[in-house]
């Protein structure tokens, strides 16, 4: 018997858990706490504060990337076949469940949370609490990975960990289109409404190829520009691969940036950082974040505490129900930031495009707000947002720079990057930043305007 999920986005999913050992544990792997604490992640973390709709999980969008990686490798397959090389079976099994699990270590409110840790110094992404998660001994997943064949944790976490590709395989999880962006992109456009950015899946995968590119060598590695494969798009692709950018393009400049969904990111970067702040301070930390004793972002927070179990303690659906409890804090701003996420009565947004696209007016602006606000903008009653910036390559939390994860297109035979082809992406490459202000009270906001 096979088992069967139906998907909004990719239509029937089956596992054939009798005949296809991986999916067989791809399967059981989807019934693990790990993995079912997926179910309480938003893909899109607050975007529901702006679209409604927007409540998709990270569980979710983990089984259509499996689903895509799943086509992916039959088109490996394909091309290696067409060039005379031999698939690698083994590799393929650890790219399909390297897909499978590749947000376990997403925390809540995903990017909003590792800028949160990066603040407070600790830089671990979530690929690493992913790789740990894998590893973790205690865990559920390691066990049943080792019982598939002995060192496949190790496969599979050592695969999502590499920046640097080796093979065609690590393409499947980390290229320009890899089985994440195959699946997000469609996800999230379908899930927020937006009607803009339609992509040509089924003549995209139709013209994947695979060919070698040239890859800088790492920091520190002086052996020299490699040779390594990737994905490639044949050349009658290339109105498809610039719609395929485009889109990515436009979910950026209207869905993940957009003023509300960062303005709502601050506050909660606020209050979780004032959180951590508490916790793992002097004090009575229960009475000044309003939190039970041992809830998970006390016990998280709290000194020499961020451990795998803890952090797998914490997730969206926990936040958000915790933020009646942190309004009544003693901390002021806990309790702020915690009613006003909890009735949406959100900081007022100051966007400097609204002072026309001219960088020196746009800088005066900013000059003039700085000044007028200092004091506000020191005790965070109004929030400066400059970190957005977005281009045809953009990727939250990304490393666009990489030339892996940029998209090549087959011309004559060789892969060249795509802005050397098309004046669509090249007009689009030089990023654009956002500068915005965030303001608690809607008199300093307009004030600002004048």
């Amino acid at each position: 018997m096979s088992k069967r999920l139906r998907d909004p986005v990719h239509g029937l999913i089956v596992f054939d858990v009798e005949n296809d050992r991986v999916e067989a544990l791809a399967w059981r792997l989807l019934d693990t706490p790990e993995f079912q604490r997926l179910r309480r992640i938003r893909q899109l973390g607050v975007s529901e504060f702006t679209f409604p709709g927007a409540v998709h999980t990270r569980f979710a969008h983990s089984i259509g990337v499996f689903h895509s990686a799943r086509i992916l490798v039959r088109v490996i397959a394909r091309e290696l076949r067409r060039n005379g090389e031999t698939p690698d079976d083994r590799k393929a099994e650890v790219a399909l469940i390297a897909a499978l699990l590749h947000d376990l270590g997403h925390g809540p409110f995903s990017h909003t949370f590792e800028h949160v840790q990066d603040a407070r110094g600790a830089r671990k992404r979530h690929e690493q609490w992913t790789a740990a998660i894998i590893r973790n001994p205690d865990g559920h997943i390691r066990p049943m990975l080792e019982d598939f064949r002995a060192g496949f944790a190790e496969e599979v976490a050592g695969l999502l960990e590499k920046e640097d590709p080796e093979d065609i395989y690590h393409a499947v999880v980390s290229s320009s289109f890899d089985a994440d962006r195959l699946d997000y992109l469609r996800r999230d456009k379908l899930m927020t409404g937006t009607g803009a950015g339609g992509i040509d899946f089924d003549w995209l995968v139709e013209n994947i190829r695979v060919a070698p590119i040239t890859l800088d060598p790492p920091d520190g590695d002086e052996a020299g520009p490699r040779r390594v494969q990737t994905f490639c798009l044949d050349r009658k692709a290339l109105p498809a691969a610039e719609q395929f950018l485009l889109s990515r393009y436009t979910l950026h400049e209207q869905v993940y940036f957009h003023k509300t969904t960062r303005c709502v990111e601050a506050m909660i970067g606020r209050l979780l950082a004032a959180v951590a702040d508490t916790a793992s301070g002097e004090g009575n930390a229960v009475e000044r974040t309003g939190l039970p004793a041992g809830h998970p972002l006390l016990r998280f927070f709290g000194k020499g505490e961020e451990t795998e179990e803890n952090y797998l303690a914490l997730d969206d659906a926990l936040i958000f129900g915790s933020l009646d409890a942190m309004a009544k804090a003693a901390d002021p701003v806990i309790a702020e930031m915690a009613a006003r996420l909890r009735d949406r009565n959100l900081y007022k947004t100051l966007d400097l495009a609204e002072f026309g696209a001219d960088k020196g007016r746009q800088t005066s602006r900013r000059r003039r707000i700085e000044k007028q606000f200092a004091d506000k903008l020191e005790d965070g009653r109004i929030i400066r947002d400059d970190r957005a910036a977005i281009g045809i390559y953009t990727e939250i939390g990304g490393d666009e720079e990489r030339m892996h994860k940029r998209l090549h297109i087959l011309d004559g035979g060789t892969p060249t990057e795509i802005s050397r082809l098309s004046d669509l992406v090249r007009a689009l490459e030089d990023k654009k930043p956002f500068l915005r202000f965030y303001f608690a009270d809607k008199a300093d906001r307009d004030a600002a305007r004048t």
